[in-house]
């Protein structure tokens, strides 16, 4: 099975937009959190998998970094690299772009595949890792992006 470049797509909800008149940043994590959830059912991991294999997928480290604002009702498109994975794990890179195509955020993680029978961390089961494998062969993208491994810091003269 090949893939192509997954992207998910939404809008800018009224709920989400906060007292500053633009997309709060607990939402930007709702999109990012929405499309991973997406990215995983594309690749074979949805609902009913995660019930009949008791496995799941959970998120052990983030970075959003907000660029430029969203207003209520702004298309959004979410696209998804593949950086790094091993038998468990996915380093993971979106870009949330607005309808301009324009960068307005980026989000990092680090996701961990689990047993949840043993709620413990697991390889991923042969038709994901095969599932995993086909997209990173398109889209495996080791560094890229500027924002990629970005360090939170305050830059002194």
């Amino acid at each position: 099975m090949t893939h192509a470049l997954y992207q998910y797509q939404t809008n800018v909800k009224v709920d989400w937009v906060d007292h500053n008149n633009h997309m709060n940043d607990a939402a930007y994590n709702r999109v990012f959190s929405d499309a991973t959830d997406g990215w995983l059912a594309y690749l074979g991991l949805d609902k009913d998998t995660i019930e009949n294999l008791a496995y799941t997928v959970f998120t052990l480290e983030n970075h959003v970094m907000f660029l430029k604002e969203l207003k209520v009702y702004d298309q959004v498109t979410v696209n998804v690299s593949l950086i790094d994975y091993d038998e468990k794990r996915l380093h993971c890179f979106m870009t949330l772009l607005n309808k301009d195509e324009v960068k307005c955020a980026t989000y990092e993680v680090m996701l961990m595949g689990m047993d949840t029978n043993k709620q413990r961390p697991s390889e991923f089961p042969k038709k994901i890792k095969t599932a995993i494998n086909d997209y990173a062969n398109i889209v495996c993208d080791s560094d890229s992006a500027s924002e990629l491994g970005h360090k939170i810091e305050i830059k002194r003269k």
